[in-house]
């Protein structure tokens, strides 16, 4: 895949695979990876007899490129959901596809011109650039996206959906031998015919999205740059290095918006899934509420009345003991007033309207560390007046947080804070229990962390939770504030 007497390949895999492993690896044992791909890269290089202060002055570039790329996508997104959306998509082609093959093709140039291998220190930048940028559009989605969720599309697809995929191969494959093995009838014909596979493209992004994309634009980019190298040469009237790279740029051209819009889709494909999910997980929770409420009703309230009723009994056959009765009678009916008072506040606490957001989620968190004898400590530095259905999904998320915590966490201790930030409000509930395995609950049929997270986007806020197992758990929301409101008394 290298022209003769050039320094730079017309589609360079290592560093693209590279990425797609460091993606997929924990930063923990990135050194490992390194050390691995020295002797095979040193003995491929050096047996093709490249120098070896330019291997060595390549290797350090080709592992930079990787190592800025994985390191910059993974402080932004989680790399194996880096192509579920637009802004996964966004930041992987700003980072791995254009930030870190610009920033080292400058430097493996420099390389290349100072050892003789190569003259022209632009033109070889632009070169390398192209040929990398190509490699990582074709080559890293493909192992990632199999990586994370191959086993998974085997499991799911259906015999049609094989057969589609399989079509869709094979069709890419005749299509590119198609247009760039067979001369054209016309020279003329050749830019027509370059745009036959687009439609083929379009159809991988649609339906398969960018692991059928790059997949896709990994097969054309071979058999094209494959054919290019042994003489058949698309654009007419062009050398050899000059066609390979208009067809690196004309194929990374065509691909990005295509990525984009199989991001696009993909994320429009999760969101109607989310949302089905969400619709099926109400109507459960609202059964599961009613259950809660019934049973309470029965189990409790209801045989705490009967057990009033009992003792009335008891009183009217016998009036003589009126005195002690009475006593135990009137502690009766405090315990059962106090437990639909609490029950009431579940569903409905008045107190957020005749107090105050702040001050009466205050007051129920210190009903709430009495009833279930833990401690709360609560702190609320709020200085304006909220609204009320800000309020009420602040009360919901905490009611929420804090029945998790003291049902799950074993910790003795709950703190609350919530505090206002220039034109936000921040609710942070912490907890030093035992912790859990948050990717395992959010992905499971539980409502009480997915509510608390659709409350949130509702009020177009943020949601994270941070919890791992013996470490305790913190979820922290942040609620914009409406701007056309003016500061004044803490509600």
């Amino acid at each position: 895949m290298t022209p003769a007497g050039q320094p730079n390949s017309a589609f360079w895999p290592p560093n693209a695979i590279l990425l797609a492993v460091l993606l997929l690896a924990p930063r923990k044992v990135w050194w490992a990876v390194l050390l691995a791909i020295i002797p095979a890269h040193l003995l491929a290089q050096l047996q093709a007899g490249v120098p070896i202060w330019m291997a060595i002055a390549w290797l350090a570039t080709n592992a930079s490129e990787a190592l800025i790329g994985a390191f910059c996508i993974g402080q932004l997104v989680r790399p194996t959901r880096v192509f579920d959306s637009v802004r996964g998509v966004s930041i992987f082609v700003l980072f791995g596809v254009l930030v870190a093959p610009l920033a080292t093709s400058f430097l493996d140039a420099a390389g290349v011109v100072l050892t003789s291998w190569g003259r022209g220190y632009l033109s070889i930048s632009a070169e390398r650039f192209w040929t990398n940028a190509l490699a990582e559009l074709t080559i890293v989605p493909v192992i990632v996206l199999w990586a994370s969720n191959g086993g998974r599309w085997i499991k799911g697809a259906t015999l049609g959906r094989v057969c589609e995929a399989g079509l869709l191969v094979l069709g890419t494959a005749l299509a590119s031998f198609l247009v760039f093995g067979l001369e054209p009838v016309l020279p003329s014909t050749t830019p027509l015919l370059l745009f036959l596979p687009l439609a083929l493209l379009m159809w991988a992004a649609a339906r398969f999205g960018s692991g059928g994309l790059s997949l896709c634009l990994l097969i054309i980019s071979v058999t094209a740059i494959w054919f290019v190298m042994h003489g058949r040469e698309p654009f007419p009237f062009a050398s050899l290095r000059e066609n390979v790279l208009s067809l690196q740029v004309l194929l990374c051209t065509v691909v990005l918006p295509l990525m984009f819009l199989s991001g696009f889709m993909t994320e429009a494909r999760h969101t109607h899934a989310s949302l089905q999910r969400l619709s099926s997980n109400l109507i459960n929770a609202q059964e599961q509420e009613r259950t809660r409420i019934g049973r309470e009703l029965h189990d409790d309230i209801n045989q705490k009345l009967a057990m009033l009723s009992i003792r009335l009994q008891q009183l009217r056959e016998n009036p003589s003991d009126v005195q002690s009765r009475l006593q135990v009678l009137h502690q009766e009916v405090d315990d059962i007033s106090s437990d639909i008072q609490a029950l009431s506040h579940e569903l409905h606490s008045s107190k957020l309207e005749y107090l105050g957001v702040v001050k009466g989620i205050k007051s129920w968190c210190n009903e709430f560390a009495e009833r279930q004898k833990v401690q709360v400590d609560f702190r609320g530095d709020v200085t304006r007046v909220l609204p009320f259905e800000v309020g009420v999904s602040l009360f919901r998320i905490l009611q929420e947080a804090l029945h998790n915590a003291a049902k799950y966490s074993r910790a003795s201790r709950l703190e609350v804070r919530m505090m206002q930030h220039a034109r936000e409000i921040h609710l942070r509930v912490s907890d030093t229990g035992v912790g859990f395995d948050v990717e395992s609950v959010m992905q499971g049929k539980g409502m009480g962390l997915i509510s608390m997270r659709e409350r949130v986007r509702l009020l177009h806020g943020t949601f994270t939770i941070k919890s791992k197992p013996l470490g305790g758990t913190t979820i922290d929301v942040h609620v914009p504030l409406p701007q056309d409101r003016s500061p004044s008394e803490a509600a």
